[in-house]
C-alpha cells in the first residue's frame, strides 16, 4: 500500500515521508503535496525504496488456441 506520512512543525515547515513505493513514483506524490501546500521542497532524502524497480504487471494472456479464418 502507498502512503504519505506528513509532519507540519511549530515553524510551519513540513516534513512528508513515503512508503511502499518504489522508484520514481513518490516523485509524483512529493510534487503533488508540494501544490496542495502551496510549498517548495529545499531538502530531500531517497529511501532505500526509491533505488528498487517497480513491479509493473503483464495483461498478456497466452492461449495454446488456434485461430482460423
Amino acid at each position: 500500500m502507498k502512503q504519505l506520512k506528513i509532519k507540519i512543525l511549530p515553524d510551519g515547515t513540513i516534513e512528508a515521508e513515503t512508503f511502499g513505493m518504489k522508484g520514481k513514483t513518490c516523485l509524483k506524490y512529493i510534487a503533488e503535496m508540494e501544490r496542495m501546500a502551496n510549498a517548495v521542497c529545499d531538502d530531500s532524502r531517497f529511501t532505500p525504496e526509491y533505488y528498487e524497480t517497480e513491479e509493473k504487471l503483464d495483461n498478456t494472456i497466452e492461449t495454446d488456441q488456434e485461430v482460423t479464418a
